[in-house]
């Protein structure tokens, strides 16, 4: 979409908005919004753009007696998440984008606003191509390949990881549903998906425990269980690593 607001009570959550993972691309145009991001404070200028995912502890707001214009992106799918998510972790929430990249972004926001996204085939091939925009302008891909189509013993490593994120499946499980060894698994998969067999056993493991956070009531020593994990304080460090909250503070936070 894109809005110019004006109003104070513009002000977004990021623990208010679902479960469901997802992602945001907003680029200032003119004005300025601000943001708090965990800890750290950002003024948006122009120029600026704005990278988070969903859920997170974040909240992004327009200050009084301030105008901010901007367009914006909603993704979702985890090739998306996982371009996201790297963007984020070499440059943080907050960056300048060449002008290649940025016309590319309005581009493809301007078709969504014209309805060209009118099937899930038009809308998913929209969205990968603006995460692989970004990925372009601002990820070291000469430093790790990443190949257009997955073997079939990467296939079946990825639907068993998928079908079994509530196991304590482990990277050689994965390597011999692949056919390789562990060692040659590793970098195929890396080289396939962009991170290591491992990290993504965790990424799985860490939307499951979104899920079970927000839709259940049970202990967290059983959601650490229900998402492979048999310590429950190393369960609450990966999740505060992930989301930069506790899952008891990020269930409390999602209920209120």
């Amino acid at each position: 979409g894109y809005d110019r607001v004006t109003d104070p009570s513009y002000i977004w959550d990021g623990l208010r908005r679902g479960d469901a993972p997802y992602v945001l691309l907003q680029h200032t145009i003119s004005g300025h919004g601000r943001l708090r991001h965990g800890k750290q404070r950002f003024v948006l200028e122009a120029g600026t753009t704005l990278l988070l995912r969903f859920p997170h502890d974040h909240r992004y707001w327009l200050a009084r007696g301030d105008t901010w214009e901007f367009f914006w992106l909603c993704l979702n799918g985890r090739e998306v998440l996982r371009i996201w998510r790297d963007a984020m972790a070499v440059h943080g929430p907050v960056v300048k984008l060449g002008g290649l990249a940025l016309e590319r972004m309005g581009s493809f926001c301007l078709s969504i606003l014209n309805g060209e996204a009118s099937s899930p085939a038009r809308a998913s091939s929209i969205a990968y191509g603006a995460a692989m925009s970004l990925a372009d302008a601002l990820l070291p891909w000469g430093e790790t390949q990443v190949t257009a189509t997955r073997s079939d013993g990467i296939a079946r490593a990825v639907s068993l990881a998928q079908a079994r994120t509530r196991d304590r499946i482990d990277v050689a499980s994965l390597a011999e549903a692949a056919g390789y060894s562990r060692h040659h698994f590793s970098r195929l998969f890396g080289a396939s998906e962009g991170l290591s067999p491992a990290r993504y056993v965790t990424r799985l493991r860490m939307e499951e425990a979104v899920s079970a956070l927000g839709a259940s009531s049970l202990p967290i020593k059983a959601v650490a269980e229900r998402c492979g994990f048999s310590d429950a304080n190393y369960f609450s460090k990966v999740f505060k690593r992930t989301y930069g909250m506790t899952p008891r503070a990020f269930r409390g936070r999602a209920r209120s």
